[in-house]
């Protein structure tokens, strides 16, 4: 491997490990992450055009938008801040990022068994990315994430049918594998 694609992809494991990290950083660390990524594009390696370059980068296009936050309107359920002030709900982000779904899931599991054992209107609050802590009952918890999945499922089935584009096409590199992807938090905006 040249030293630039050993470079770029020990920079991109820094920057994805960065991703995870929620809050402040002390200044050292929050330099090594301005300096990866800054770096990372000093090196990157030239876009790869054949088919299944254009599909990597379908792969990497969905996990980032099925990591992206998840927008949901609770309506008016009651959410309460650390400073114990309430109000509606409304709409809030849930984060999805890798780490943030094993929460969910954990999450998930203390709804179903509020559920299965009858007691569905179980208070289970969820904790929206604003660090508003919503005050979702058990049947909300299992609506919430379900939806959560099911966009997941609908941004691996539009990848499937980009990736399906690009290998029937005559020139891979006329498939617009940007835009037009369900949930853009962009358009969305």
């Amino acid at each position: 491997m040249a030293l630039e694609e050993t470079l770029y992809t020990h920079l991109t494991a820094i920057n994805e490990a960065f991703e995870e990290v929620d809050g402040e950083l002390p200044a050292r660390l929050e330099r090594v992450r301005s300096f990866a990524r800054t770096a990372v594009h000093s090196v990157a390696p030239g876009e790869d055009n054949s088919v299944e370059g254009i599909c990597k980068r379908i792969d990497k296009l969905r996990d980032a938008k099925t990591a992206a936050d998840f927008a949901y309107d609770f309506g008016e359920t009651v959410a309460v801040n650390d400073a114990n002030e309430e109000e509606a709900a409304g709409v809030r982000r849930l984060q999805m990022r890798s780490h943030d779904v094993q929460r969910w899931l954990a999450v998930h599991a203390a709804a179903l068994t509020a559920i299965i054992g009858g007691q569905p209107e179980t208070v289970i609050p969820i904790r929206a990315e604003d660090n508003w802590n919503i005050q979702t009952t058990a049947a909300q918890v299992v609506e919430v994430l379900t939806a959560a999945i099911e966009r997941g499922a609908v941004l691996l089935y539009y990848g499937a049918n980009l990736k399906a584009a690009v290998r029937a096409a005559e020139d891979p590199t006329t498939v617009d594998i940007v835009n037009g992807w369900p949930f853009d938090p962009v358009a969305e905006e």
